[in-house]
């Protein structure tokens, strides 16, 4: 590795370089940045105030150790403390020297990772420091079978935990497959229920009509038999009347003489008596009884009401309407009592006869034979009316019934037609978002720029990760399918003595970190500040959109991640993206015309974006050459570009470091702002949450997109990588590696991949019938 103190200042003058590119920044950062000494500067250090001198020195910690940066930030006025603690560090060494030295019968392997490895002394805890008992981190075999045991411990944990997922996914199934089967059978006796409903309140409206109309018509047929017994009754009368005149002439004489009594009244000069025709106590075949039965007289019984209304007036009785009695003790059928006609319903009266107050009509045998026959007929008729009546009953129902069925299937063609109608119409909104949807992604490839990428991983010297690194870059994958791609390690050669099997970048100081934190995570600020400050001095990162670290283990995916930034607000808007081109050569100080020497190129830049103009216009005014302007050749950080420092926060419980993605310009302003985040080194925190933390001290933007990582740390169960994530994480072996990228190739897609409507694409197609009934069917 190069000279730690060659490669403090060059850090230091690229923390300086940032905090003059970024003049849109707040004073306080531009002021921290600036007090960070150059390699210019240590030569004339003799007449530096003591501040000074102790900010140089914090900002030395900040680059080289992070561990002292708390008792760093606690001490101001005295000589740091840090001298304080070179006795307990030097005697810390030889103890480890010394334990190194006591081992040399362990294995081979073992004896290479603790002679390669240095033990890294962190303390931020000013009482240890000053008690002189440093923390000091286990050798590296320790840590080798700690993170085999790790590793074994997550993958039983992992299949088990699969296991239970898979049961109680299945167990889940199950129940929603019988829930949706209830569902479906109560919804069908339901439907059936009222259905049956539906048909029994029809049957009972048409039963209705039919029971008025069969009433009207039987009142109509009531009233017709009983006209038409009326004239029947009147014609026997007049029959009977026919008869009497035609008696035998016997009558004549008695006749006569009355007659000739009359004229002699009448010629003497008295009025004539008028005289009226007797009751008759037998005529036409009916008799009245005084006593007995008709069966004793040999006669008949009358049977009908009727008949006693024609007995009377045929014996020309003074009432010849029958009132019928339902009285028992009265004289069988039709009798006379004090003048009055009754006929006896009761049948318990059957063989009763006359009394002395009671008289019994009868009939002959040839009458009752006679009544037989006319009642036979009339019952006959009426049978035949009330068959025809019944006839046109039923083919008035069954003419209802083909009514209410053509109604019914005339409704349920109307109730298809709309509901295809609607079906139709939601189906064509559908298509038309899907449509629109199609548009909009499509006008987004046309008009949002490609982003580039530029990618890198910080690689360990041994373990699984080179030979990980090495079949990526082999297959193209993971950092290496970005626009640009580095590795990062502190050696070319392994613990093993093979060279690094993938070109790598070095970065000073060792990599061994300290264990530690709530969660006992790695307490590795320090050699990620070291590899941020190596990114920042390559200054590569300038030429991308997004800068993107990736660990090692982490399943990624560039081009989900460049569609997600494309087509995503706000990732995709034009503040954050990198709207112009790096200049050939950067020079952008200060101004070059005559009286604004003391002036920045940036402030020009920013004086013509007051003006109106866009920022590439004035980078392009700003580089004229004098006396028509500064003659600056700037970049867009010299522009003032709000919001534009974004960076990418990954899960619920914070930035998680398997993948961390910053704008360029947040990049920039982390760099130029690092100094400002010396007090977070005392907490005892990972990498990521430092980032984290002093990304929102600096005010940059942030950003929640869980879509990029599926981990478990972060509560998600990455395998099998079915899911729409950019990354997945852990997969240290190169099979589980791949095995997962292959299934995330197969059957995933991006969290903004392109739409794919098959629906969409059957009806550009033409088969539209088919799209409606599947979508029927989806709707029923």
């Amino acid at each position: 590795p190069p000279h730690p103190g060659g490669f403090r200042a060059a850090a230091a003058s690229t923390a300086a370089t940032a905090a003059a590119d970024l003049p849109a920044m707040s004073s306080p950062i531009r002021s921290s940045a600036a007090v960070i000494p150059t390699a210019a500067e240590d030569s004339s250090a003799d007449g530096r105030d003591s501040s000074s001198v102790l900010q140089q020195e914090c900002t030395r910690l900040l680059v080289e150790d992070s561990g002292s940066m708390g008792d760093c930030a606690g001490r101001r006025g005295r000589a740091p403390r840090w001298l304080y603690a070179s006795v307990p560090v030097a005697a810390v060494l030889l103890v480890a020297a010394a334990f190194v030295s006591s081992h040399q019968h362990t294995t081979l392997r073992a004896g290479k990772v603790q002679s390669e490895f240095e033990v890294l002394v962190e303390t931020s805890d000013e009482q240890a420091l000053e008690a002189g008992k440093p923390k000091v981190l286990p050798d590296a075999d320790m840590m080798l079978q700690s993170d085999l045991m790790k590793q074994a411990m997550e993958q039983q944990a992992g299949l088990v935990e699969s296991e239970q997922k898979l049961a109680d996914l299945q167990r889940t199934q199950e129940e929603k497959v019988e829930k949706m089967q209830r569902e479906r059978e109560a919804k069908e006796a339901k439907e059936k229920r009222e259905k049956k409903e539906r048909e029994e309140a029809a049957r009972k409206a048409v039963a209705q009509k039919k029971a008025e109309a069969a009433k009207k018509k039987a009142e109509a047929a009531k009233k017709e038999a009983d006209e038409k017994q009326k004239e029947e009754d009147r014609k026997r009368r007049e029959a009977a009347e026919k008869q009497e005149q035609e008696e035998p002439k016997q009558e004549s004489g008695a006749g006569m003489s009355m007659l000739l009594g009359a004229l002699d009244e009448i010629l003497e000069g008295s009025p004539p008596t008028t005289t009226t025709a007797p009751p008759k106590t037998k005529a036409h075949g009916f008799e009245i009884l005084s006593n007995g039965t008709c069966h004793g007289h040999g006669l008949f019984p009358i049977a009908h009401s009727s008949v006693c209304s024609l007995a009377a007036s045929e014996l020309v009785l003074a009432d010849n309407t029958s009132k019928v009695s339902n009285a028992t003790s009265r004289p069988e059928g039709c009798y006379l009592e004090e003048g009055k006609l009754w006929f006896a319903e009761n049948e318990h009266n059957q063989g009763h006869g006359a009394s002395d107050d009671r008289r019994q009509i009868c009939m002959t045998k040839a009458r009752k034979h006679h009544e037989d026959e006319q009642l036979e007929k009339l019952l006959g008729k009426q049978a035949e009316e009330k068959a025809a009546v019944e006839k046109r009953h039923k083919e008035e129902l069954k003419k209802e019934q083909e009514e209410l069925k053509k109604e019914r299937e005339e409704r349920k063609e109307r109730r298809e037609k709309e509901k295809r109608e609607r079906a139709e119409q939601k189906l064509q909104k559908h298509l038309d978002k899907e449509e629109r949807v199609v548009q909009s992604w499509e006008n987004d490839e046309k008009t949002v720029p490609n982003v580039t990428l530029y990618c890198f991983s910080l690689m360990m010297p041994f373990g699984y990760e080179p030979g990980l690194l090495h079949e990526q870059k082999l297959r193209g994958v993971g950092i290496y399918a970005c626009d640009e791609a580095v590795v990062f390690s502190n050696t070319t050669t392994l613990m093993s003595g093979e060279p690094s099997p993938v070109e790598v970048s070095l970065i000073p100081g060792s990599l061994a970190v300290a264990y530690g934190g709530r969660w006992m995570t790695a307490l590795n600020t320090g050699v990620f500040n070291r590899l941020w400050m190596e990114v920042i001095r390559l200054g590569r990162y300038r030429y991308h959109d997004w800068v993107v670290k990736v660990d090692p283990d982490s399943v990624f995916f560039p081009s989900r991640l460049r569609e997600l930034i494309r087509h995503k607000s706000p990732y995709n808007e034009q503040q954050v993206q990198r709207r112009v081109e790096e200049p050939n050569e950067l020079r952008c100080g200060n101004c070059r015309l005559n009286g604004k020497e003391h002036e920045t190129c940036a402030s020009h830049v920013r004086l013509w974006q007051q003006e109106g103009h866009t920022c590439k216009k004035a980078l392009e005014l700003t580089s004229r050459d004098p006396p028509n302007d500064c003659g600056c050749d700037c970049d867009d950080f010299a522009c003032d570009l709000p919001g534009s420092a974004m960076y990418l926060n990954n899960c619920q419980w914070g930035l998680h470091g398997p993948i961390e993605v910053l704008s360029r310009r947040a990049v920039a302003t982390y760099a130029a702002g690092l100094p400002k985040c010396v007090g977070l080194l005392q907490n005892p925190w990972g990498e990521d949450k430092f980032l984290d933390q002093c990304m929102q001290e600096l005010g940059v933007t942030r950003a929640n997109e869980y879509s990029l990582l599926s981990e478990t740390a972060c509560g998600e169960e990455p395998a099998p990588c079915g899911n729409s994530n950019v990354a997945f994480h852990p997969f240290k072996s190169i099979q589980s590696y791949f095995t997962c990228y292959e299934y995330a190739n197969k059957y995933g897609m991006g969290p903004a991949s392109p739409p794919v409507f098959p629906d969409l694409e059957d009806a550009q197609g033409g088969g539209m019938g088919d799209i409606m009934m599947k979508y029927q069917e989806h709707s029923i």
